[in-house]
C-alpha cells in the first residue's frame, strides 16, 4: 500500500504542478493585456479633466511590455506636445515613426503568438491613420518650435506615407488634415503651387467623405488659383462657391494679416471589446467545452462636435471640420475587420483542439486547459488614445491690430497682428494653452539698442 501511494503521489504531483503552470501563464497573459488594454484608455478619458502634464507623468511610471511600446510612445508623444514641450515631443514620436516603419515586416513569433493565444502577442504597428497623424503632430512641433523647414520636411514624409497607403477602392490612410497642414506649411514657404495642390487633395478627400468645404478651403482654392495665374480655375472657384471677387481681392492685399487656425477637439473614440461564447458539447466525457471569440468594435452613434471662434473687429468666423478623426478610426477597423474575424476564429478552432487533446490525456486537465483557452481570449482594443475626436481649420485675413480666439473648455486668446503677418494658431478643448507660430519675415523688427 506504502508503496502504491508513493508512486500515486509522484504521479499527481507533476500534474498539479501543470495545471497551476496552465492557469499562472494565463493570468500572466491576462495582466500584460490588462495594463495595456484598460488602463491607457481610462488615462488618456481623464485628459477632459486633467491637465496633459499631470497625464503625461502617470504615463511615463507605467512599464508597457515590449509589445505595446509604440503605443506608449505615440501616447505619452502626444501629451508631450499638448504640454509644449516640443523637443521631447519630436524625440518620441520620431522614434515611434520610425519603429512603426520598421514593425511592417512582423516577426514568426508575434505571428504564432497572435495565432494561438490573443492579437495583444503581436507588436502594436499603428493604424493608417496612426502611420500618417504622427506626421502631423512631428510637423506641428516642429512649427510650433520656429522650425518651419522642419515641418516641412514632415509633411514631405507623410506625403510618402500616404502614397503608400493609397488605394483605388477607399481613402483609408488619405487625410484630408495632413494636406492642410502641408498646405499651411507650404504658403508660409512661398510655394503656392504646392500648397495649391495640396488643398485640392484636402477638397477631393472631405468631399468623398461628404463633410461640407469649411469656408477657409474655399478661400484657399480661389486665392492660390488666381497667384498663380489660373484664371480659367479661379472663375470656377468664384462661380462655384458664389464667391464676392471684390472681397477676395482684398484678402490678396499685402497690409492684411493671414491667419491659419487649428481646432482640436475632444477625444477620439475608444475601441471596446466584443464577445460570443458557446458550448460545444464533448463526446468523450461530461464536461462540455466552451468556445470564446473576442473581436474588437466601436460603440455605436454619433457625437456633436465643437468649434472654435475667431473676431477680429466685426468680422466673427467659427472652425469647420476638415477630419472627423473618429471616423477614420472606425474605418481602420471596418477594413481590417474581415482578417480580424478570421483570425479569431481560426484561433478558436485551434484553442478548441488544445482543450480536446488535453482533456484525452487528463479531464481535469482539460476543463484547466478550457478555462485558459477562455481567459487568454481577448481582442486587440488598443489605440492611439490621445488623439483628438476631430480636427477643424479656419482661414482669416484682417486689417485688424487685434484677434480673439474662444475655444470649449479653453480661455479666451487675444493675439496682435501686425501688418502683413502671417500665423498658425492652434487651441484645444483639452488644455487652456495657445499653441502659436509666427511667420520670420512678418515678424517686428528688434529695436537697436542705443
Amino acid at each position: 500500500m506504502l508503496k502504491q501511494s508513493s508512486v500515486g503521489r509522484k504521479g499527481i504531483l507533476p500534474t498539479l504542478f501543470c495545471h497551476q503552470l496552465l492557469l499562472g501563464f494565463a493570468l500572466l497573459i491576462l495582466t500584460g493585456c490588462g495594463i495595456t488594454q484598460q488602463k491607457v484608455n481610462t488615462l488618456s478619458q481623464t485628459l477632459k479633466t486633467d491637465t496633459p502634464e499631470n497625464l503625461l507623468v502617470k504615463f511615463q511610471a507605467m512599464k508597457p511590455d515590449a509589445n505595446d511600446q509604440v503605443l506608449f510612445d505615440l501616447n505619452i508623444g502626444m501629451l508631450q506636445f499638448l504640454s509644449q514641450d516640443y523637443d521631447a515631443a519630436i524625440e518620441t514620436l520620431t522614434y515611434a515613426k520610425n519603429e512603426m516603419a520598421a514593425l511592417y515586416a512582423t516577426s514568426v513569433t508575434e505571428n504564432i503568438g497572435a495565432a494561438t493565444i490573443n492579437e495583444t502577442m503581436r507588436s502594436y504597428t499603428g493604424t493608417p491613420t496612426d502611420l500618417v497623424m504622427v506626421h502631423n503632430i512631428l510637423a506641428l512641433s516642429y512649427l510650433f518650435r520656429d522650425d518651419l523647414q522642419g515641418a516641412r520636411v514632415e509633411m514631405l514624409q507623410a506625403d510618402i506615407m500616404m502614397k503608400k497607403l493609397v488605394k483605388s477602392d477607399s481613402n483609408i490612410g488619405q487625410l484630408a488634415s495632413t494636406h492642410v497642414i502641408s498646405a499651411i506649411v507650404y504658403e508660409l514657404s512661398g510655394e503656392i503651387d504646392n500648397a495649391f495642390i495640396s488643398y485640392k487633395f484636402a477638397a477631393d478627400i472631405m468631399q468623398s467623405h461628404g463633410l461640407a468645404l469649411p469656408r477657409g478651403v474655399k478661400l484657399a482654392l480661389a486665392r492660390m488659383s488666381k497667384n498663380l495665374g489660373q484664371l480659367d480655375q479661379y472663375d470656377k472657384y468664384v462661380a462655384e462657391f458664389n464667391m464676392d471677387e471684390e472681397a477676395l481681392d482684398s484678402y490678396l492685399a499685402s497690409t492684411m494679416s493671414n491667419v491659419f487656425v487649428l481646432y482640436f477637439d475632444d477625444l477620439v473614440i475608444h475601441k471596446r471589446q466584443r464577445s460570443v461564447m458557446a458550448n460545444h458539447e464533448s463526446y468523450d466525457n461530461d464536461n462540455d467545452r466552451i468556445i470564446r471569440v473576442s473581436v474588437p468594435a466601436y460603440p455605436p452613434g454619433n457625437r456633436i462636435y465643437s468649434h472654435a471662434q475667431l473676431s477680429a473687429g466685426e468680422e466673427v468666423i467659427s472652425t469647420e471640420q476638415v477630419e472627423n478623426v473618429d471616423k477614420l478610426a472606425k474605418e481602420d477597423l471596418s477594413a481590417e475587420y474581415p482578417a480580424i474575424l478570421l483570425a479569431a476564429t481560426t484561433r478558436a478552432v485551434f484553442k478548441d483542439s488544445m482543450v480536446k487533446n488535453s482533456e484525452k490525456k487528463d479531464s481535469t486537465a482539460g476543463v484547466l486547459m478550457n478555462i485558459v483557452t477562455v481567459l487568454t481570449e481577448v481582442a486587440d482594443v488598443r489605440s492611439w488614445s490621445t488623439l483628438p475626436a476631430s480636427i477643424d481649420y479656419a482661414y482669416l485675413s484682417t486689417e485688424q491690430p487685434l484677434l480673439s480666439i474662444n475655444a470649449p473648455g479653453n480661455q479666451t486668446h487675444t493675439i496682435e497682428l501686425t501688418t502683413g503677418s502671417k500665423h498658425v494658431i492652434m487651441v484645444t478643448s483639452l488644455t487652456d494653452k495657445l499653441f502659436h507660430y509666427q511667420s520670420m519675415d512678418s515678424r517686428p523688427s528688434p529695436i537697436p539698442l542705443q
